[in-house]
């Protein structure tokens, strides 16, 4: 059964998630971060990518700022979630969530958890590179730019 955190109205939790990911940069934390194995997993079917990351009990991930729709499956674990559109949410397996576009997360893993992204890669390709810049920014203001360059092109 999946049960909401309470979050004070008066954070402005884009901003939270900024410090955690300068927080995730000191070196103490960061160094503890890199002794904890992070098994990710690709997988191509015809139009389709997924992205298999196992998170272990204790570990802390921001995820990246999302440019369109697509499912997330939490195949396994509990995680608390936290986004800027959602607040915070505990989330127990099996669960399925409908990311919406400029979409970023904060997750921290109360067991050992699996969580899956699934993508539309309609070119087929299986090049990581190409498909992370296809489906991803790193920042909220990177997401910003893309939607503008989009408006424009509609136009």
């Amino acid at each position: 059964m999946n049960e909401e955190l309470v979050v004070q109205d008066d954070i402005d939790i884009a901003e939270g998630i900024e410090q955690i990911k300068t927080f995730l940069l000191d070196p103490v934390f960061a160094e503890n971060q890199r002794n904890i194995e992070w098994p990710l997993k690709h997988t191509f079917s015809n139009g389709i990518y997924a992205r298999e990351l196992s998170i272990p009990a204790g570990g802390l991930i921001v995820g990246k700022v999302h440019k369109t729709q697509h499912h997330n499956f939490l195949l396994q674990g509990e995680i608390i979630v936290l986004t800027e559109m959602g607040g915070a949410k505990l989330l127990q397996a099996p669960c399925t969530i409908v990311s919406e576009p400029g979409t970023q997360r904060v997750g921290y893993a109360l067991t050992d958890t699996v969580w899956t992204a699934v993508h539309l890669n309609e070119s087929n390709t299986q090049d990581l590179e190409l498909l992370e810049k296809e489906n991803v920014v790193d920042t909220i203001a990177d997401y910003l730019e893309y939607t503008e360059n989009i408006k424009q092109i509609k136009n």
